[in-house]
């Protein structure tokens, strides 16, 4: 994954994720910075609805279920 913003473009890795409390722990190296990302429960409810849209639903199938084409 990237990140892009006005200081820069920058590779994001996520290098584990936990439960604490009510909220997703992601941990994750941005650039050359260690750092945790708490995901509560409005994020995702957040989440979820951009991933339900038609468009981002087709692109997921996309990327999952590799196009065949036919030969004749």
């Amino acid at each position: 994954m990237k990140v892009t913003s006005p200081a820069g473009e920058l590779e994001v890795a996520i290098t584990g994720t936990s439960v604490e409390g009510e909220s997703v722990v992601l941990n994750a190296d941005i650039g050359v910075w260690d750092v945790r990302v708490f995901l509560g429960p409005c994020d995702f409810r957040f989440f979820f609805s951009m991933l339900f849209r038609t468009d981002v639903l087709l692109l997921l199938l996309k990327q999952l279920i590799p196009f065949r084409s036919r030969q004749s």
